[in-house]
């Protein structure tokens, strides 16, 4: 790796020998960093969600409320790199950590919904510059023979702290400045494993590293990949309800349906990731395409049944989202040093994309076409990625 210039980024990436013993402590740290920040995003989107619900504002503002911290994501994740140059990994991911705490704590304050929009811009901001720096510091410390099961350990974490934020809401309520002090709280305590692990973080990267544009050209099927993550992903979050309510399924039954998706994208993301690093992580992606283009093709016919659409469901989710695991695990195995950061935020700005025109393409065709459009667009994208991707491979080979 090459050696930051800079005294801010020397004091703050010096690290240890890495031994062992040294990757497992300085992913501890991360992971439980990653951990609070997950139950954060899982606390703060549902939780603004039913707050411009109760004033009478309706989903249309919600979605685009969200879209604003999507688009911030995509947008400021070109700088992270810059920005870890300048301060450091963990200085970064300190200042977005507070970043994201102050807009979350301004939120009851500023009680207009249109200004929740710019704060939302600023949770998206912060988000972003732990989402890059964290999975960078994963794929450095992460080994070629356990890069998939690192992946896949860091999906599970996240998707935990995703699950278990609406039950935080659920416990403490929509009233009052107590939600958004637990979620700035956590955030605010997401530093402090960080602060035990400052000697063993990696090496900030991002010094002179590559283009976001050298990125997606350099490995494309790793883009693709998390392209269709995001369009799928947040399509099925945001429209497998409603999908469900028009099959004649009651609001409890839909809501049954998404909690059994959900625990498909946790429970699949480490054998997954395991089983990649001993049958190749390239194959199992095509795999999980494969398997994810099958499965909504299946769920017309299995919405009576039950016994049949909670284990198609359950592998649709995990599939989906060990897209991304894979590609992530992908991208450490074949970039390194300065150029990971950049990769990282590119790959990071493909699934923010995904996620924002997903959902209105997917829609789209389900208010033209009628609700079975869903699961038919959420079929021919991963077909398209696997087909893409193996043309792409037998292209390069020859």
């Amino acid at each position: 790796m090459s050696h930051d210039p800079s005294p801010a980024s020397r004091a703050d990436t010096h690290v240890l020998a890495i031994t062992p013993a040294v990757r497992r402590r300085s992913l501890t740290a991360v992971m439980s960093s990653i951990l609070a920040v997950g139950m954060t995003m899982g606390i703060t989107a549902p939780l603004l969600s039913l707050l411009i619900e109760r004033l009478g504002h309706g989903a249309s503002v919600s979605g685009l409320n969200a879209s604003a911290g999507a688009a911030a994501v995509a947008l400021m994740a070109p700088v992270v790199p810059r920005l870890v140059r300048r301060i450091g990994a963990l200085g970064a991911m300190y200042v977005g950590a507070a970043l994201t705490a102050v807009a979350i704590l301004a939120v009851p304050a500023a009680d207009n919904v249109w200004f929740w929009f710019v704060l939302r811009f600023l949770m998206g901001v912060g988000i972003s510059v732990h989402w890059v720096v964290g999975e960078t510091w994963l794929n450095t410390m992460a080994t070629d023979a356990n890069r998939g099961l690192i992946a896949g350990i860091y999906s599970t974490v996240l998707g935990i702290g995703f699950a278990a934020g609406p039950m935080v809401v659920a416990a403490v309520g929509l009233d009052g400045l107590v939600p958004f002090a637990v979620s700035a709280g956590l955030l605010l305590l997401s530093a402090l494993p960080l602060m035990m692990a400052r000697r063993l973080a990696p090496r900030a990267a991002g010094h002179g590293g590559q283009s976001q544009l050298r990125s997606l050209l350099a490995a494309p099927t790793i883009m693709a990949a998390v392209f269709a993550c995001g369009f799928i992903d947040l399509s099925i979050l945001s429209l497998l309800p409603v999908y469900a309510l028009r099959g004649g399924l009651s609001e409890d039954g839909a809501l049954i349906l998404l909690t059994v998706l959900i625990s498909g994208t946790v429970a699949m993301q480490i054998p997954t990731g395991w089983l990649a690093d001993r049958f190749g992580r390239f194959r199992l992606l095509i795999a999980c395409a494969v398997v994810g283009a099958l499965c909504p093709l299946l769920v017309p016919y299995a919405l009576d049944l039950p016994a049949l659409l909670w284990p198609v469901l359950f592998l649709w989710g995990g599939t989906t989202v060990s897209l991304y695991t894979l590609a992530l695990a992908l991208q450490g195995e074949r970039v390194a040093g300065d150029a990971l950061a950049s990769a990282n935020s590119t790959m990071v700005i493909a699934y923010c994309v995904g996620s924002i025109i997903g959902p209105a393409i997917t829609g789209g065709a389900m208010q033209v076409l009628g609700a079975h459009a869903m699961p038919l667009v959420l079929a021919v994208v991963p077909a398209m990625f696997a087909a893409g991707a193996l043309a792409f491979r037998n292209g390069a080979r020859r």
